[in-house]
């Protein structure tokens, strides 16, 4: 598996509801993550060089989406994917 880089464009299905399947960017991976804000508990540390911290869009959403961390790939709920090729 191909590993996921800052910037990159994923498929995440949410957590709740519908499950729905939605577009997200990755906005943190093992190799940009802050230390420092890890450290002071401003955000999550990652699990493996997989997981990922997400900025999922969602039309409707008041601020047109929200963020998701230390996101693990996979097809289930709450995880993440790359897009299928056509």
């Amino acid at each position: 598996m191909q590993r996921p880089t800052t910037g990159r464009i994923v498929r995440y299905r949410g957590k709740q509801g519908l499950h729905a399947l939605r577009a997200a960017i990755v906005t943190a991976d093992v190799d940009t993550l802050d230390p420092e804000g890890v450290r002071v508990g401003a955000l999550p540390g990652l699990d493996s060089e997989f997981h990922v911290h997400l900025w999922v869009f969602s039309p409707g959403h008041a601020r047109g989406g929200f963020a998701e961390f230390n996101v693990g790939p996979g097809q289930t709920p709450g995880t993440w994917h790359w897009p299928e090729r056509s």
